[in-house]
């Protein structure tokens, strides 16, 4: 059983370094995605977690190769390639992805400084005008923090290695300042306000993500078992009436 356990994360491993590979390709060339792939193996090594470590892999990537302005492009397309799989992503779909995004208003935070947490005051005078609930955000709210606290239950002190990946990966996804900062408010003091609406698929795609972190910590089956009991929570609240928590499947 231990050396099929084995046999299996060495495939996930190996799975995960394509699709850093991939993600490398995006802003770089194929020679140069050649030479720091190892480098990956050295944080996934570090931190024990494929997500982990990201962000001062992409930095470090960047100032090496004198693409220090590309750092965000290249997390954004780190975390897509591993979300979607070497099979589902090519590496030109990558690389146009990050050159054609919509635009967006700059980040609060600079990708390299996305594991910081904001303070409150922040979020007081981001969040001064008139606040708008829309039904898609209040149903995500409330999965999302069902979601957290089942995980917390699960494994007690995850939130420490979870909140800065949730972090970082909020700065990666192609949102507005306002988007981002919604976000922000809610993992680190689990309320926010809602200012701004988002596009079709945006929560639910952030929603993907996070499985796909929950999956690489504790499995698959029981990852699986978390978002099943956490939709079942949400269904039978009020906010579910007006939009249905399947929606994020």
């Amino acid at each position: 059983m231990i050396k099929n356990q084995n046999v299996e994360s060495t495939t996930t491993q190996n799975s995960k370094q394509n699709s850093i590979y991939l993600g490398l390709q995006s802003v770089l060339t194929e020679q140069e995605a050649n030479e720091v792939i190892e480098k990956w193996s050295t944080y996934f090594k570090g931190t024990g977690s494929i997500f982990n470590g990201l962000n001062s892999f992409a930095k470090e990537v960047c100032q090496t190769y004198g693409i220090a302005d590309q750092q965000r492009d290249l997390l954004r397309a780190l975390h897509r390639a591993l979300l979607h799989g070497d099979n589902d992503v090519s590496a030109k779909g990558l690389k146009d992805s990050t050159r054609n995004k919509p635009s967006i208003e700059p980040a609060i935070e600079s990708a390299t400084e996305s594991s910081t947490e904001l303070d409150n005051s922040v979020y007081t005078a981001l969040f001064s005008h008139q606040a708008i609930n829309t039904p898609e955000f209040l149903t995500f709210q409330s999965l999302l923090l069902k979601i957290l606290d089942l995980l917390e239950k699960f494994e007690n002190g995850i939130s420490q290695k979870l909140n800065p990946f949730l972090i970082e990966l909020i700065h990666s996804m192609p949102w507005s300042e306002g988007q981002q900062n919604q976000l922000l408010s809610l993992i680190n003091t689990g309320k926010t306000i809602q200012l701004r609406t988002y596009m079709p698929d945006q929560l639910k795609s952030f929603l993907k993500h996070l499985r796909s972190w929950v999956e690489a910590e504790i499995g698959s089956t029981e990852a699986a078992k978390v978002m099943n009991e956490a939709i079942e929570a949400v269904k039978s609240q009020p906010e579910n009436l007006n939009y249905n928590v399947k929606k994020f499947l």
